[in-house]
């Protein structure tokens, strides 16, 4: 009997100690909502405003502090933010963590539940009939034992439904169809689905209405045209066999981030009885996390977008500095020889000429061919270091100069655009090394300078060169400098003092340490 009491007792004093160790996951929700909800009418530019720097201030403050002790995945820590653009995935993953972590603890605290419930109901039962035979004290403990368990929370699998189905790798038409049976499941809907804005039909590619449940076309047409004002909107729709006298009841939820609509949920009856309000705030819930992933999605294509832009202006820079220039010369000398053969030049100063032709030719056609290489280059899943060693041993194959590699940048990593440019300044001053430096060994070093600065040095043994040598001048110094120069960092090009050249990049990272 001690026992039974002990259980009611803790079975009493549960939804206290829930309450308390809830309450900070529960304030950073709502806190992270209302940063999100800020952050659709604040400029993101660089540099940022006051208004975007007091942002970007509290969101720090709040992703130092998360509940639960949660680690996030690899992500910019927060004391990098620099805009709200960079601070954004990070803190809608947070809250997504934060929202899973609750979950999962939530989960244990029902099942505490129903075990202090069944020890309490067990122990009373127990304390109660000891006094009565044993078959008879079997029969109803066992009767008391059925009795207590209490139904499962539909509520906490369809948020686990709704979270595995947004959390997959694109947002589609298939999984926004389980999303709608899950929902249409835990409010015994008939018919539960998302009408789409045009905007997010032609961005994403999908059709105005995806939904689970018998919908005849008329009805799809109506709950499409529907317009939703406030938080949610109650409608009717009309019955899919034309018949007058059966009309269904629904609701319907925006769905949409700040300022930005993205279409809204809908959920058709039955009649749901004595708690409406209860499906409201589910479909809400839902709504909430449908527009993060459209959102998400949003900016991944936009993201995806701008990259191609900047690679194609990248390639047209690489043949603007290089080949464009090599067929302006060749222009000229083609000029040249015509004008020679005009005036009866001498046959030697034609053929000087044709020479000097022909050498430009051929170094256009070294150019084209490694620009399409420089065009083909991607840092594979290996990173940096493995995009490096291809480049040594491609230039090492061509030539006998040996070459070496000498990381020391350890677990300090570079964004994919600065690996990009490093790959390259390596490649072009390698190629400079095979071709002008007559050298037996070429190392490239790198290494984490004190000041934080990231240092890229290849150096080699061969006869050197001249400051005003041609063929530093225009066979890639330039555009090795350019490269140091969009990382925001500098190229120097030097003697060494043994003998043989160096050239080394700095540049200051973005990314940092894992």
């Amino acid at each position: 009997m001690a026992v039974a009491v002990c259980a009611a007792l803790a079975l009493l004093a549960q939804p206290i100690l829930t309450a308390a160790w809830t309450s900070d996951a529960v304030r950073f929700i709502a806190r992270a909502a209302q940063l999100q909800e800020r952050a659709m009418s604040l400029s993101h530019q660089v540099p940022a405003t006051a208004a975007t720097r007091e942002w970007l201030d509290e969101t720090r403050l709040l992703l130092d502090a998360l509940p639960f002790r949660i680690e996030l995945p690899v992500a910019p820590p927060p004391a990098t933010f620099d805009s709200i653009a960079t601070a954004m995935p990070v803190l809608e993953a947070g809250t997504l963590a934060v929202a899973e972590a609750l979950q999962r603890h939530l989960r244990v605290d029902i099942a505490v539940r129903i075990a202090l419930l069944l020890v309490a109901a067990g122990g009373a039962s127990i304390g109660l009939h000891l006094r009565r035979n044993a078959e008879q004290f079997a029969r109803e403990s066992a009767a008391h034992m059925l009795a207590a368990a209490p139904p499962p929370d539909r509520w906490l699998d369809l948020l686990d439904r709704v979270i595995a189905e947004l959390a997959g790798p694109a947002l589609g038409r298939q999984a926004l169809k389980k999303l709608s049976e899950g929902l249409g499941e835990a409010l015994d809907a008939s018919a539960c689905g998302i009408c789409l804005s045009e905007d997010i039909q032609e961005s994403m590619q999908l059709p105005p209405v995806i939904h689970a449940g018998e919908l005849g076309w008329a009805q799809v047409e109506q709950l499409r045209l529907l317009s939703v004002a406030g938080r949610y909107q109650t409608f009717e729709l009309g019955s899919s066999s034309g018949r007058d006298n059966e009309v269904s009841r629904g609701i319907a939820v925006p769905v949409g981030d700040g300022s930005t609509w993205y279409g809204h949920l809908f959920a058709v009856g039955p009649e749901w009885g004595e708690h409406p309000t209860i499906r409201v705030q589910v479909i809400e819930l839902v709504s909430k996390h449908v527009a993060m992933a459209i959102g998400h999605s949003r900016r991944t294509r936009e993201g995806r977008r701008l990259a191609l832009i900047e690679e194609r202006t990248s390639m047209a820079r690489e043949l603007h500095d290089s080949l464009a220039q090599s067929l302006s010369f060749m222009k000229i000398q083609v000029s040249r020889v015509q004008t020679l053969l005009q005036r009866g030049r001498p046959s030697e100063e034609v053929a000087a000429a044709a020479e000097e032709l022909r050498d430009g030719l051929n170094g256009a056609y070294r150019k084209l061919r490694e620009l399409l290489n420089t065009f083909r280059t991607q840092i594979n899943a290996g990173g940096l270091a493995a995009a490096l060693d291809e480049a040594l041993e491609e230039y090492g194959e061509r030539s006998s100069v040996a070459m070496t590699l000498d990381n020391r940048l350890g677990n300090y990593h570079l964004s994919a655009n600065e690996e990009f440019h490093v790959v390259q300044i390596v490649r072009e001053a390698l190629s400079n090394v095979v071709r002008h430096a007559g050298a037996s060994h070429a190392i490239v070093k790198l290494a984490l300078r004190e000041d934080g600065w990231t240092a890229v040095t290849i150096e080699d043994d061969g006869g050197g060169f001249e400051p005003a040598a041609d063929h530093w001048n225009h066979h890639g110094a330039t555009i090795m400098r350019e490269r140091a120069l969009s990382l925001g960092g500098a190229l120097s090009i030097e003697r060494r003092p043994q003998g043989g050249c160096r050239v080394t990049a700095s540049f200051k990272s973005t990314a940092g340490e894992e």
